[in-house]
């Protein structure tokens, strides 16, 4: 049932309701801007339906739009991976003071390696050392990197969609070669017991192999990743130093070395 409006025809709320969580569910992640012209509604009208379904658990709301809600298994295991798109909308600010301070971290001649990832993005946009060389698994990366002038390398074996990132097999036996002074590289959950973990098995073989072969490796990563759980381990989190925006908890400082970049 529709209705006409000086707007033209407008669907009523509930079919604006499943037009949003059928968008969600299909891209992971949409924009108010999108669904205000696909619907032929107003913004604001698109911004209280969100937030009604975020409310409802429907969907997650955040800046901008509206992302799908991550979905665990009965032992509270995050089983699905994010796509870029989704992953570009959440926690920006936090990403970016992270991304800034991990590049003051970068010293002549250091030989890095960046995971791929949006919040090692904001890493590549804060560069500014072209003395030191560096390798991504990052696909966009690897063009951002390339367009910026700084001297780098990617990785070989395969392609992932979703993340946009080179890993498996291949991939760790052309990181072999190497040895890095730092590597940069996410993370989708933190946990005491599980360490870093991320859903995707090929992803966490290069993961591993990078922290394997850094001098330091350190973990970007904004702090709603504290206390999550994915399906695979690629490291200890004592083994690492962990970049966040804030820690949430006490008893992981006990553990890791962990830096506060927006305190």
């Amino acid at each position: 049932m529709i209705r006409i409006t000086e707007r033209g025809i407008m669907m009523l709320q509930q079919e604006r309701f499943q037009i949003i969580k059928d968008e969600v569910r299909r891209q992971s992640a949409v924009t108010v801007h999108d669904l205000a012209i696909m619907m032929n509604v107003s913004e604001s009208t698109v911004r209280r339906d969100i937030s009604s379904l975020d409310d409802a658990g429907e969907i997650k709301k955040v800046f901008g739009g509206a992302v799908a809600i991550d979905k665990t298994t009965d032992k509270g295991i995050i089983a699905r991976e994010s796509g870029m798109a989704e992953k570009s909308m959440l926690f920006v600010d936090e990403k970016r003071a992270i991304g800034r301070y991990a590049a003051s971290l970068i010293e002549d001649d250091d030989f890095i390696f960046i995971d791929a990832g949006t919040t090692t993005g904001f890493l590549i946009e804060n560069l500014e050392n072209r003395k030191a060389t560096y390798v991504t698994n990052g696909m966009r990366h690897a063009i951002r990197l390339s367009e910026l002038g700084f001297k780098s390398y990617i990785l070989a074996g395969q392609a992932k969609y979703l993340t946009e990132a080179i890993a498996g097999t291949l991939a760790c036996e052309s990181m072999r070669r190497y040895g890095f002074t730092k590597s940069f590289i996410g993370t989708n959950g933190i946990d005491i017991k599980k360490g870093l973990t991320t859903p995707d098995i090929e992803e966490a073989m290069v993961k591993e192999e990078a922290v394997r072969r850094s001098a330091e490796a350190y973990i970007l990563t904004d702090s709603s990743k504290f206390g999550a759980v994915s399906s695979v381990s690629f490291a200890d989190i004592g083994n690492v130093t962990i970049i966040t925006d804030k820690c949430p908890d006490k008893k992981y400082e006990k553990k890791a070395k962990i830096i506060a970049a927006a305190e």
